[in-house]
């Protein structure tokens, strides 16, 4: 158990100790306590299959004074390292996402982001994941030894995650305003003209100018080398090439739910929020050294977790990392309406 003690978490030659010896105390503990692993059924170190309940010889050997003894005191070690690991983690992961943020801060100064051409791009948050994914494993490890420490390292990151969003999709929205048409007034005087109007024209004065309007919308078109097609582009994006609120809107939101749904994936898989996983601890160790970690491909759709709590911890975490989201996206709408009520 020394290494859990004293061993470098942040170096892969000593996290690679570490987690050789919380695999021995793993396994130990599952032998005392079948139960412990929430994965999936488990072969007990006897060979003998455990269907997750205590029986058998492994129900003896848990009620024995002397294997209970050794249930506290591997409990004990892992609540210690676990301690140790809180403030590890909690300057990793503000330093992993100081990683994403600097990248951010790089584009700002682009004059191509000035002038709104530079989208939001998922590798700037590659950056960061790519310093964390080596210790998923870990969080394995905490979520089947001690639930609420799991709980606490989820929380520290939607916390220290949440200003990053915030503050890179507010940067996107005014990016994606400013080369917004400007409404002019005058559209808004053609489209709601009142009734009381309407009322007073006659039958002739209204077909009249109906017909004047759309004989000038012919004659356009057929002057134009591109047609009808070049009237709706020059509609679409005004006199100016700028986009319409409509435009922005789309465009934003396009953006924007890819990275959302790239985050809830990396959620999912890095912590483990999943009934579906068929490997445990020691078979996540196994699978590939700490510094050969590269992590899930986070672009694949996910099936909802058939585990309502699992599912309801997703859930519950897209909101804390973006919390702030309804209320902007709600401003944009009203952003939107008022710049183009149609």
């Amino acid at each position: 158990m020394g290494p859990l003690r004293e061993a470098s978490i942040d170096n892969p030659r000593g996290l690679e100790q570490i987690e050789k010896s919380l695999v021995t105390l793993f396994k130990a503990m599952l032998s005392i306590d079948p139960t412990l692993s929430a994965s999936v059924p488990r072969a007990s170190e006897d060979g003998s299959l455990s269907s997750g309940q205590p029986g058998g010889f492994s129900n003896e050997l848990g009620s024995m004074r002397v294997m209970q003894e050794k249930k506290e005191v591997y409990r004990n070690e892992s609540a210690q390292f676990l301690r140790r690991l809180k403030p590890f983690l909690d300057i990793k992961f503000a330093a992993a996402l100081d990683e994403t943020k600097q990248a951010l801060e790089n584009e700002k100064g682009n004059t191509l982001t000035r002038s709104g051409k530079v989208k939001l791009d998922p590798r700037n948050h590659d950056l960061a994941r790519d310093l964390l994914w080596k210790y998923s494993p870990l969080m394995l490890f905490t979520r089947e030894a001690d639930r609420s420490e799991w709980e606490g390292f989820l929380k520290r990151y939607e916390t220290t995650a949440m200003p990053l969003y915030r503050d890179e999709f507010r940067e996107a929205v005014f990016a994606w305003q400013r080369i917004a048409k400007k409404p002019t007034g005058d559209e808004g005087d053609v489209l709601f003209t009142s009734q009381i109007e309407k009322q007073t024209e006659g039958i002739a004065t209204t077909a009249r100018k109906l017909t004047v309007k759309r004989s000038q919308t012919l004659a356009k078109s057929l002057r134009s080398p591109m047609g009808e097609n070049s009237t709706k582009s020059s509609n679409n994006r005004g006199a100016d090439g700028q986009l319409q609120p409509y435009e922005v809107f789309s465009g934003v939101l396009d953006e924007m739910i890819p990275l959302v749904s790239m985050e809830q994936n990396f959620i999912v898989d890095f912590f483990h929020i999943t009934s579906l996983e068929q490997h445990d601890f020691p078979e996540a160790v196994a699978a590939a050294a700490p510094d050969m970690r590269r992590g899930t491909d986070l672009r694949q759709h996910k099936v909802m977790d058939p585990n309502r709590e699992l599912a309801a911890q997703v859930v519950l975490s897209m909101n804390e990392v973006y919390s702030f989201f309804e209320t902007d996206l709600k401003s944009l709408v009203g952003w939107s309406i008022k710049s183009d009520p149609l």
